[in-house]
């Protein structure tokens, strides 16, 4: 998951579920907010949704601003061996009962959306609608750009950190869980430490190569439903 930092100034959008019919307008969005090796087609969103997943979306002008896609399973995600090794299989996975954990596996925001009011909205009716489906825990994948950096200008800049690169490369080596502090020195994580109240749970290498500013790496944290939020 990720999200940015630009204020628009457009209407407030309407937020609710995907449409079935709406597999088109997802990939668009997947198309206008990710770099193409990172893009979702919607031929992989219809399998997906064949799987049993659903997506939070915003739509202004009939136009998909922001969705957060996610599946209910009844995995827990503190079982680190038994967690989803890469990218492809934690997005992929059938929709399981009992349900235990909410996996959120993307969070696309159009690039003149980021930091507007509407991330969090949708942020919000992810949470409500997995604890209404019963999930304890909500699951995602965090980036970490900050490990190599993104130069290109706009909203996803962010200057490479040698110091949190550095404790990224020694938590895959110890497997010793650095400090909140260390971790936050990333701005995508502090977004999610600090909005969610999130627990960073464990490293995962490797899980999406194309990643090329985050190393491939992603940072899995959960955020404990019980406990509340807001």
């Amino acid at each position: 998951m990720r999200a940015g930092s630009r204020q628009p100034g457009h209407a407030d959008p309407l937020v609710r579920h995907l449409r079935l019919s709406e597999m088109g307008a997802l990939a668009a969005l997947e198309r206008a907010s990710w770099p193409r090796s990172l893009q979702a087609s919607e031929d992989k969103i219809r399998h997906r949704l064949g799987q049993g997943h659903d997506c939070i979306v915003a739509e202004v002008d009939n136009t998909l601003t922001c969705a957060a896609c996610y599946v209910l399973t009844s995995q827990s995600p503190f079982k680190g061996t038994a967690f989803p090794t890469d990218f492809a299989s934690f997005s992929s996975l059938p929709r399981t009962e009992p349900v235990m954990s909410s996996y959120v596996y993307s969070l696309c925001v159009r690039p003149e959306w980021r930091g507007h009011a509407t991330v969090f909205r949708v942020l919000d009716r992810l949470l409500e609608a997995s604890r209404d489906a019963g999930a304890r825990y909500l699951v995602a994948d965090g980036r970490c750009p900050s490990f190599n950096g993104v130069a290109e200008p706009g909203p996803d800049r962010v200057a490479r950190n040698p110091d949190f690169r550095s404790t990224i490369v020694r938590w895959q080596e110890t497997g010793i869980r650095p400090t909140d502090e260390a971790l936050m020195a990333d701005p995508v994580l502090r977004f999610y430490k600090r909005y969610l109240r999130c627990r960073f749970l464990h490293l995962a290498p490797d899980f999406i190569p194309e990643d090329v500013a985050s190393g491939g790496f992603r940072v899995i944290f959960a955020v404990d439903l019980g406990a509340g939020h807001g």
